[in-house]
This record gives structure tokens, C-alpha cells and sequence, in this order.
């Protein structure tokens, strides 16, 4: 489509593994806010992001002495979506989100149901339920976050899942779907870029750039954009578009485009290095990865077809090591759960089946999504655990308990039983009461509500029947202590999940899937492939356990 947004003078910042990115990204902002008068409010902040923005406020409000609301929401650190909004001006109602009412109107405009997931992993958004609508409004998606032809992703995609409807079972669903957009007036996250960049898109066509009549662009001096190699083409132009306003003096790109992992998505890494810059500095070294963890990955990037080249990133300064291990079961065993642990694979699946190993065992860990430190669940299970072992609790505790425990339920099966006495958790919903007890023995069940069933499932420690998933807290309970198992060391998710994550020890199982493998015959997804390697190996700080099971007919990641 061409250079349709002229940014101002750019520099690009080429980052690694572990190289103290957010440490330089303040630099740089430090730097900028110096030239800028000290105005923070003429500093702009993009990023792919909220978790990305919110690091971003917290480490520069602390470092400027500035409110995080000055930066956020009277100055420009924002993802790019959330400032396309702000700079649009929509009403109430007009985006088109994943609330119940938006999907129903879905639904109602295309005349079948559809729904939504997130993935956990990646925070992508896909539709599902009917195939045609689900694959059409999927693939549109797709195509304009590309800025290509939603016929040709059809295309592509029928070459990995030949189940996906062709393109002309989808055409009508995106007819239906756009004309039930102009009639109400509404747009999607996607629409919200598109009219940013000045962008149309019409289902049989290329996209087009629409001339005037743009919204308008924030008038900040100076931009740094974030995790850039994450950008879609679309997004790209919205950041470019930007940049050209004549207010802006200049700009950074940060990124690396070696940990360009979500093409699903429509990311592309030829966007961040395709910026003209005028300065380039790759950061020199990494903090994270030992020489062997480091060479192993840059081993995965040169089975690349195309793009590689040697940054020339020094390790870090510390020892590490490599080894292997035969199979799940002798990596579990050798994982011991005090120590900081990532487990990770390349499918949601395989690392379910990590999960399953670990808890097999009554080694605790938790899912890397999970929220970081306790939670009104594990304080309840710690407070029932307590009790069981004859400790005192608060009443504070207790009240995390007995949301957990049901009023019935069934120690035996078939029997369902009083757990606790009508009223407990009415009674202990208000602050009073639960302040009344400021120390709960075992002994002062009976008046705090426990029923004798409830008593002695305490006592005997039959109650983690009465609680979901409280059978394998307990084991890792009764086997590691309280707090592991509430807070573990641990933690398992796929390798799209730990993308900016790091521990000393990282076991990485390499068993994926056919549709991984298949999809891989294409030169780009190889190369993404690799490129996923690459992020899964690097996350290790001292020892990295490459985990092959030994099935022939197993698909596997190349990584040694």
C-alpha cells in the first residue's frame, strides 16, 4: 500500500533476551522528557498492551514524581486501541465488544449464534459456535489486521484446517455483517485502527486508503513505541500515522524481532524493522541467559529461511546449563517445587498434561495466567487446613472458608448433609461478626456455625471432598506446607503464555501437535516456529531441561 503515513525522525531500539529493555525504554523517556521541558504530557507511550502500559506509568510517574492518572488519561501512555478511542470520541455503545448484548447483536445480524473466547494465553479474541459465521468473522479479522484480501486468508487457512468453510460460504455472513454495521452505526477494534489510519475495507476488494476527513492525531513532541514486532500491519500504520503529525520531533521503536510469536494474529516483524530509522542500537548484552542458553537459542533462529542475522548479544555473566530428560515422569522427578520453576510446551494441551504430572505427584504449581500472590480461594484452604491440624484461625479466615464449603454436601455418595448451620454465611457477611472472632480454635466450630458432619470432615480431613480441586491442594499441602501450595514456585502455561517471563530453571517439553507441524510446511510459519523456540529456551536464567519423549510417531519442536 505504500508509505502512506510519513513518520518524523525515528530511531530503533533492537532488543534480546533479557536485556534490560524496560531499564533503557525509562532512559530513553528520561532523556526525552529532559529535551521536552519537562512536560510529561508531550511525551506519548504506545504499546501492544495494558500489562505493557500499565509497567510503563507505574516505573515513569515513580521516576518523574507524576500521578500514573496524569500519564494515563490526561497525557498519551496508552495501548494504540485505547488512544483511537479517545482521539475518536465514540459514544456509548457504538464499539462492538464481547458483552452478552454486543454478541446477541452478532447473532441478530448474521441470523445464527455466535460467541467469544479469549485465549488465556495470548489474549486473542476468536469467535466460535456457528462455523460459517464463527470462520468468517474470524478471517475477516485476520485480513484486515494484514491489510490483505480476506478471500486470499481464506485461502491460507483452508491449507492448514481444510474444515474451514471456503469463501464463498463466508461471503455472505461478512455481507450481512457489515451492512448491519453501517445501518446501526457501530464498528469493531478493528474498525477503530481502520479509521485511524484512514483505511476502507470491502469484502471483495484490496484495501484502500480513503482520503480527508481523518480523526484527528494526539500532539505530543515526542512517541516511543513498545514490543513493536507484535504489530499488524494495520496497527503499524495507525502508529506511523502518529508520528507524522507535524507536532512530533521524533520517535523510538522498540522491539525484537526474534520474538515475533503471534503471526496468528496477524503480527508481523517486518513492520518494526520496515520503520526508516536513523539511528539503530541493539541492545549488547543479555542479564537472563548463560552463553549455553543463549547459543541454543540463536541455533533455533538460524533455521530460519529467511530474515536471521547476529545481533551479537553477549550472555550474561553467570554460569548455566543444559540437559535433557526421557519423558515426563523423570523431569517431574526431578523438579523440586522450592525452587523457581517454568514448565512450558507449545499447545495449551501439552502443558495440561505438565499440570497433571506435577499434581500426580503433590508437587504444587499453578497456571502462568494465574494471579500472582494469595487469593480468597487459597486463604480459605489454608484457613480449613489450619483447623484441621488444630491451629487457630481469624474470623476474617473463616468467612474466606465457609464460601468455599457448601451449606450441603456430600461426604458419602448419595448422602447429602447440613455443613453448615442455616444462616452462617448471611451472618458472617458483615464486617461485626467476622471481627468478633479474632481467634477460631477447632473447638469454637460449633459456634461459628460448623455442623457436627462439617466438624469432623475437618478433623479427619475428609472436607476436601466438599471443595472442588481441594483433594490435590491438600496432598500438596500435607507434602510442601500451606504457603507453597497456595503461592507455588511453579508455574506451567504454553510458551506464547511466559513471553516476557523468566526463571532459573525452565523445563520445555517439545512434544506439540500435527496441526503445529503441518502448518509449518509454510515458509512463514517456519520461520515463527523457530522464532517460538527461540522465546522458549530463553526464558531459562541458569538451567534449561529440554524434555523429548521418546514416541516415534510424536510431533516435535526442533530445538537441539
Amino acid at each position: 500500500m505504500g508509505d502512506l503515513h510519513k513518520p518524523a525522525e525515528a530511531a530503533r531500539l533492537v532488543g534480546g533476551a533479557g536485556p534490560g529493555k524496560t531499564t533503557a525504554i525509562l532512559s530513553k523517556m528520561e532523556m526525552a522528557l529532559e529535551r521536552l521541558g519537562g512536560d510529561p504530557l508531550r511525551l506519548g507511550f504506545a504499546s501492544m498492551t495494558r500489562a505493557a502500559r500499565g509497567e510503563a506509568v507505574s516505573r515513569a510517574s515513580k521516576a518523574w514524581g507524576v500521578s500514573e492518572g496524569l500519564l494515563s488519561k490526561e497525557g498519551w501512555f496508552r495501548t494504540v486501541h485505547s488512544a483511537c478511542y479517545r482521539l475518536q470520541g465514540l459514544s456509548g455503545g457504538q464499539l462492538i465488544t464481547d458483552t452478552k448484548a454486543d454478541l446477541e447483536w452478532i447473532s441478530n445480524a448474521l441470523g445464527v449464534k455466535v460467541q467469544t473466547s479469549i485465549d488465556d494465553d495470548t489474549g486473542v479474541v476468536t469467535f466460535h459456535g456457528d462455523p460459517e459465521a464463527s470462520a468468517a468473522l474470524n478471517c475477516w479479522a485476520l485480513s484486515r489486521s494484514m491489510l490483505a484480501p480476506v478471500e486470499q486468508v481464506v485461502r491460507n487457512q483452508r491449507r492448514i484446517d481444510d474444515s474451514l468453510p471456503d469463501f464463498a460460504k463466508i461471503k455472505p455472513m461478512l455481507d450481512k455483517y457489515e451492512t448491519a454495521k453501517r445501518l446501526d452505526g457501530r464498528l469493531d477494534f478493528v474498525d477503530l485502527l481502520a479509521a485511524q489510519a484512514g483505511v476502507v475495507f470491502i469484502v471483495t476488494e484490496s484495501p484502500h486508503i480513503k482520503k480527508g476527513n481523518l480523526p484527528p492525531v494526539p500532539e505530543v513532541s515526542a512517541w516511543l513505541f513498545d514490543e513493536q514486532q507484535d504489530a499488524s500491519p494495520l496497527l503499524d500504520l495507525v502508529c506511523k500515522r502518529f508520528v507524522s503529525a507535524p507536532s512530533v520531533k521524533w520517535c523510538y521503536v522498540v522491539g525484537d524481532p526474534f520474538q515475533s510469536i503471534y503471526g496468528f494474529a496477524g503480527s508481523n516483524s517486518d513492520c518494526f524493522m520496515g520503520w526508516t530509522a536513523t539511528k539503530e542500537q541493539i541492545m549488547p548484552k543479555s542479564y537472563r541467559c548463560p552463553a549455553p542458553i543463549l547459543q541454543l537459542g540463536e541455533q533455533c533462529l538460524r533455521r530460519m529461511r529467511r530474515g536471521y542475522f547476529d545481533r551479537g548479544i553477549e550472555p550474561a555473566d553467570h554460569e548455566g546449563r543444559i540437559e535433557e530428560a526421557d519423558g515426563l515422569d523423570e523431569m517431574v522427578d526431578r523438579i523440586d517445587p522450592r525452587d523457581s520453576w517454568l514448565l512450558i510446551a507449545r499447545t495449551r494441551y501439552q502443558a495440561g498434561r505438565l499440570a497433571a504430572a506435577m499434581h500426580g505427584r503433590g508437587k504444587p504449581c499453578r497456571w502462568t495466567n494465574a494471579p500472582d500472590g494469595p487469593t480468597h480461594r487459597s486463604d480459605g484452604l489454608q484457613a480449613i487446613f489450619k483447623l484441621e491440624r488444630g491451629e487457630p484461625i481469624t474470623g476474617v479466615e473463616w468467612r474466606r472458608a465457609i464460601d468455599l464449603i457448601p451449606s450441603n454436601g456430600m461426604l458419602t455418595p448419595g448422602v447429602k448433609e447440613a455443613m453448615l448451620v442455616r444462616g452462617t454465611k448471611k451472618r458472617f457477611g458483615g464486617d461485626d461478626e467476622v471481627a468478633a472472632w479474632d481467634f477460631i480454635l477447632p473447638s469454637d466450630l460449633p459456634s461459628v456455625g460448623a455442623s457436627p458432619a462439617l466438624q469432623a470432615a475437618i478433623a479427619s480431613g475428609a472436607w476436601e471432598k466438599l471443595v472442588d480441586h481441594a483433594e490435590v491442594w491438600r496432598k500438596q499441602a500435607k507434602n510442601h506446607g500451606m504457603e507453597l501450595a497456595a503461592e507455588p514456585k511453579c508455574r506451567v502455561g504454553t510458551i506464547h503464555s511466559v513471553k516476557g517471563m523468566e526463571a532459573d530453571n525452565v523445563a520445555f517439553l517439545t512434544t506439540t501437535s500435527g496441526r503445529v507441524q503441518n502448518g509449518a510446511e509454510d515458509e512463514r510459519q517456519h520461520d515463527e516456529e523457530c522464532r517460538i523456540a527461540y522465546v522458549a529456551v530463553t526464558r531459562a536464567r541458569r538451567n534449561l531441561f529440554i524434555v523429548n519423549e521418546g514416541r516415534h510417531t510424536t510431533p516435535k519442536m526442533e530445538v537441539l
